[in-house]
């Protein structure tokens, strides 16, 4: 596995289309590459990011429009078969050759599709609160999946950037809060101002790109990559999450892979990076240490 001593601070590649992609490399020993879902930043893998810096270089970045990265400069790089090429070129200049892929909701399909174009990046995976592939179908929202998929389909961008910035100026406050975390979409657990930077930060997300992206993963699918796996893959489902409930996304994605473990969050939501960021590290640490991806100069904890 990809050992690096480096430390890099807001560094940029960029795509071929000329969209700046933002990451940021910390730590030393083994890599693992943190990829977000849609409309959220780095940030929120602030309570285990600090846990696996004891053992690991740690790199996240953000996707076109989000976090600091800059929108897409076409509707290709919107896309989530673009995300892969964004993290080779993030490995590339990090100088790190293979890493353990992890994603986070949306990002789920983003390292599976890693594998399916560059497997020999991948030194084993780890999807967390997300799924496969058609992102809206398996929601258990007050609005259909469905129904957002056609607003996302249908609506011209302008129609949908106005929609979505009239939506975002309010996410913020105390009564959006409130109904973001009775529909499920804010874990009820969240501490209120970790939901209010999540929130913050759907404001600053490039509406032009969310659309594009919101798209894409609802018609992107990597299923068939489960059956062909060679790397170990760990799935973290909650059971209690909106977007991938574990009965119905988590127990049929270890059902669908070869050499995948799945580990079920009792009461855990969509956000429950924020909420149970100790069970979700110790389990992604014993999956590490399990398959011999461990540093081999282990520190204590």
């Amino acid at each position: 596995m990809q050992t690096s001593s480096l430390s890099i601070n807001d560094q940029f590649v960029t795509t071929s289309d000329g969209t700046r992609i933002a990451y940021h490399v910390e730590g030393r020993g083994p890599a693992l590459v943190l990829t977000n879902g849609l409309l959220t930043t780095t940030s929120f893998w602030k309570y285990v990011r600090p846990t696996w810096l004891r053992h690991y270089t740690v790199v996240t970045w953000d996707m076109p429009g989000h976090g600091n990265s800059s929108p897409a400069r076409t509707a290709e790089t919107a896309s989530i078969l673009a995300q892969p090429a964004c993290i080779a070129a993030v490995m590339r200049a990090a100088g790190i050759s293979r890493a353990v892929q992890i994603g986070w909701s949306t990002g789920s399909q983003v390292v599976l599709e890693t594998y399916r174009q560059y497997p020999q990046l991948c030194e084993g995976l780890v999807m967390l609160l997300g799924g496969a592939g058609h992102a809206l179908s398996n929601t258990r929202l007050p609005i259909r999946g469905s129904a957002i998929d056609w607003l996302a389909r249908r609506l011209p961008e302008r129609v949908f950037a106005a929609l979505y910035r009239s939506l975002m100026i309010t996410a913020p406050t105390s009564q959006a809060l409130r109904v973001a975390r009775l529909t499920g979409m804010i874990g009820k657990r969240t501490d209120v101002h970790d939901a209010r930077e999540l929130a913050r930060h759907f404001g600053c997300v490039d509406p032009y790109t969310a659309q594009r992206l919101l798209i894409s993963a609802q018609a992107h699918s990597a299923h068939a990559v489960l059956r062909s796996l060679s790397v170990p893959l760990l799935i973290v489902a909650g059971d209690d999450d909106p977007f991938a409930p574990s009965a119905s996304v988590g127990v049929e994605l270890k059902r669908a892979a070869t050499n995948a473990e799945l580990v079920r969050v009792p009461r855990g939501s969509h956000t429950a990076l924020l909420e149970d960021p100790g069970l979700i590290s110790d389990a992604v640490l014993k999956f590490l240490r399990a398959q011999t991806l461990a540093y081999a100069d282990d520190r204590s904890d």
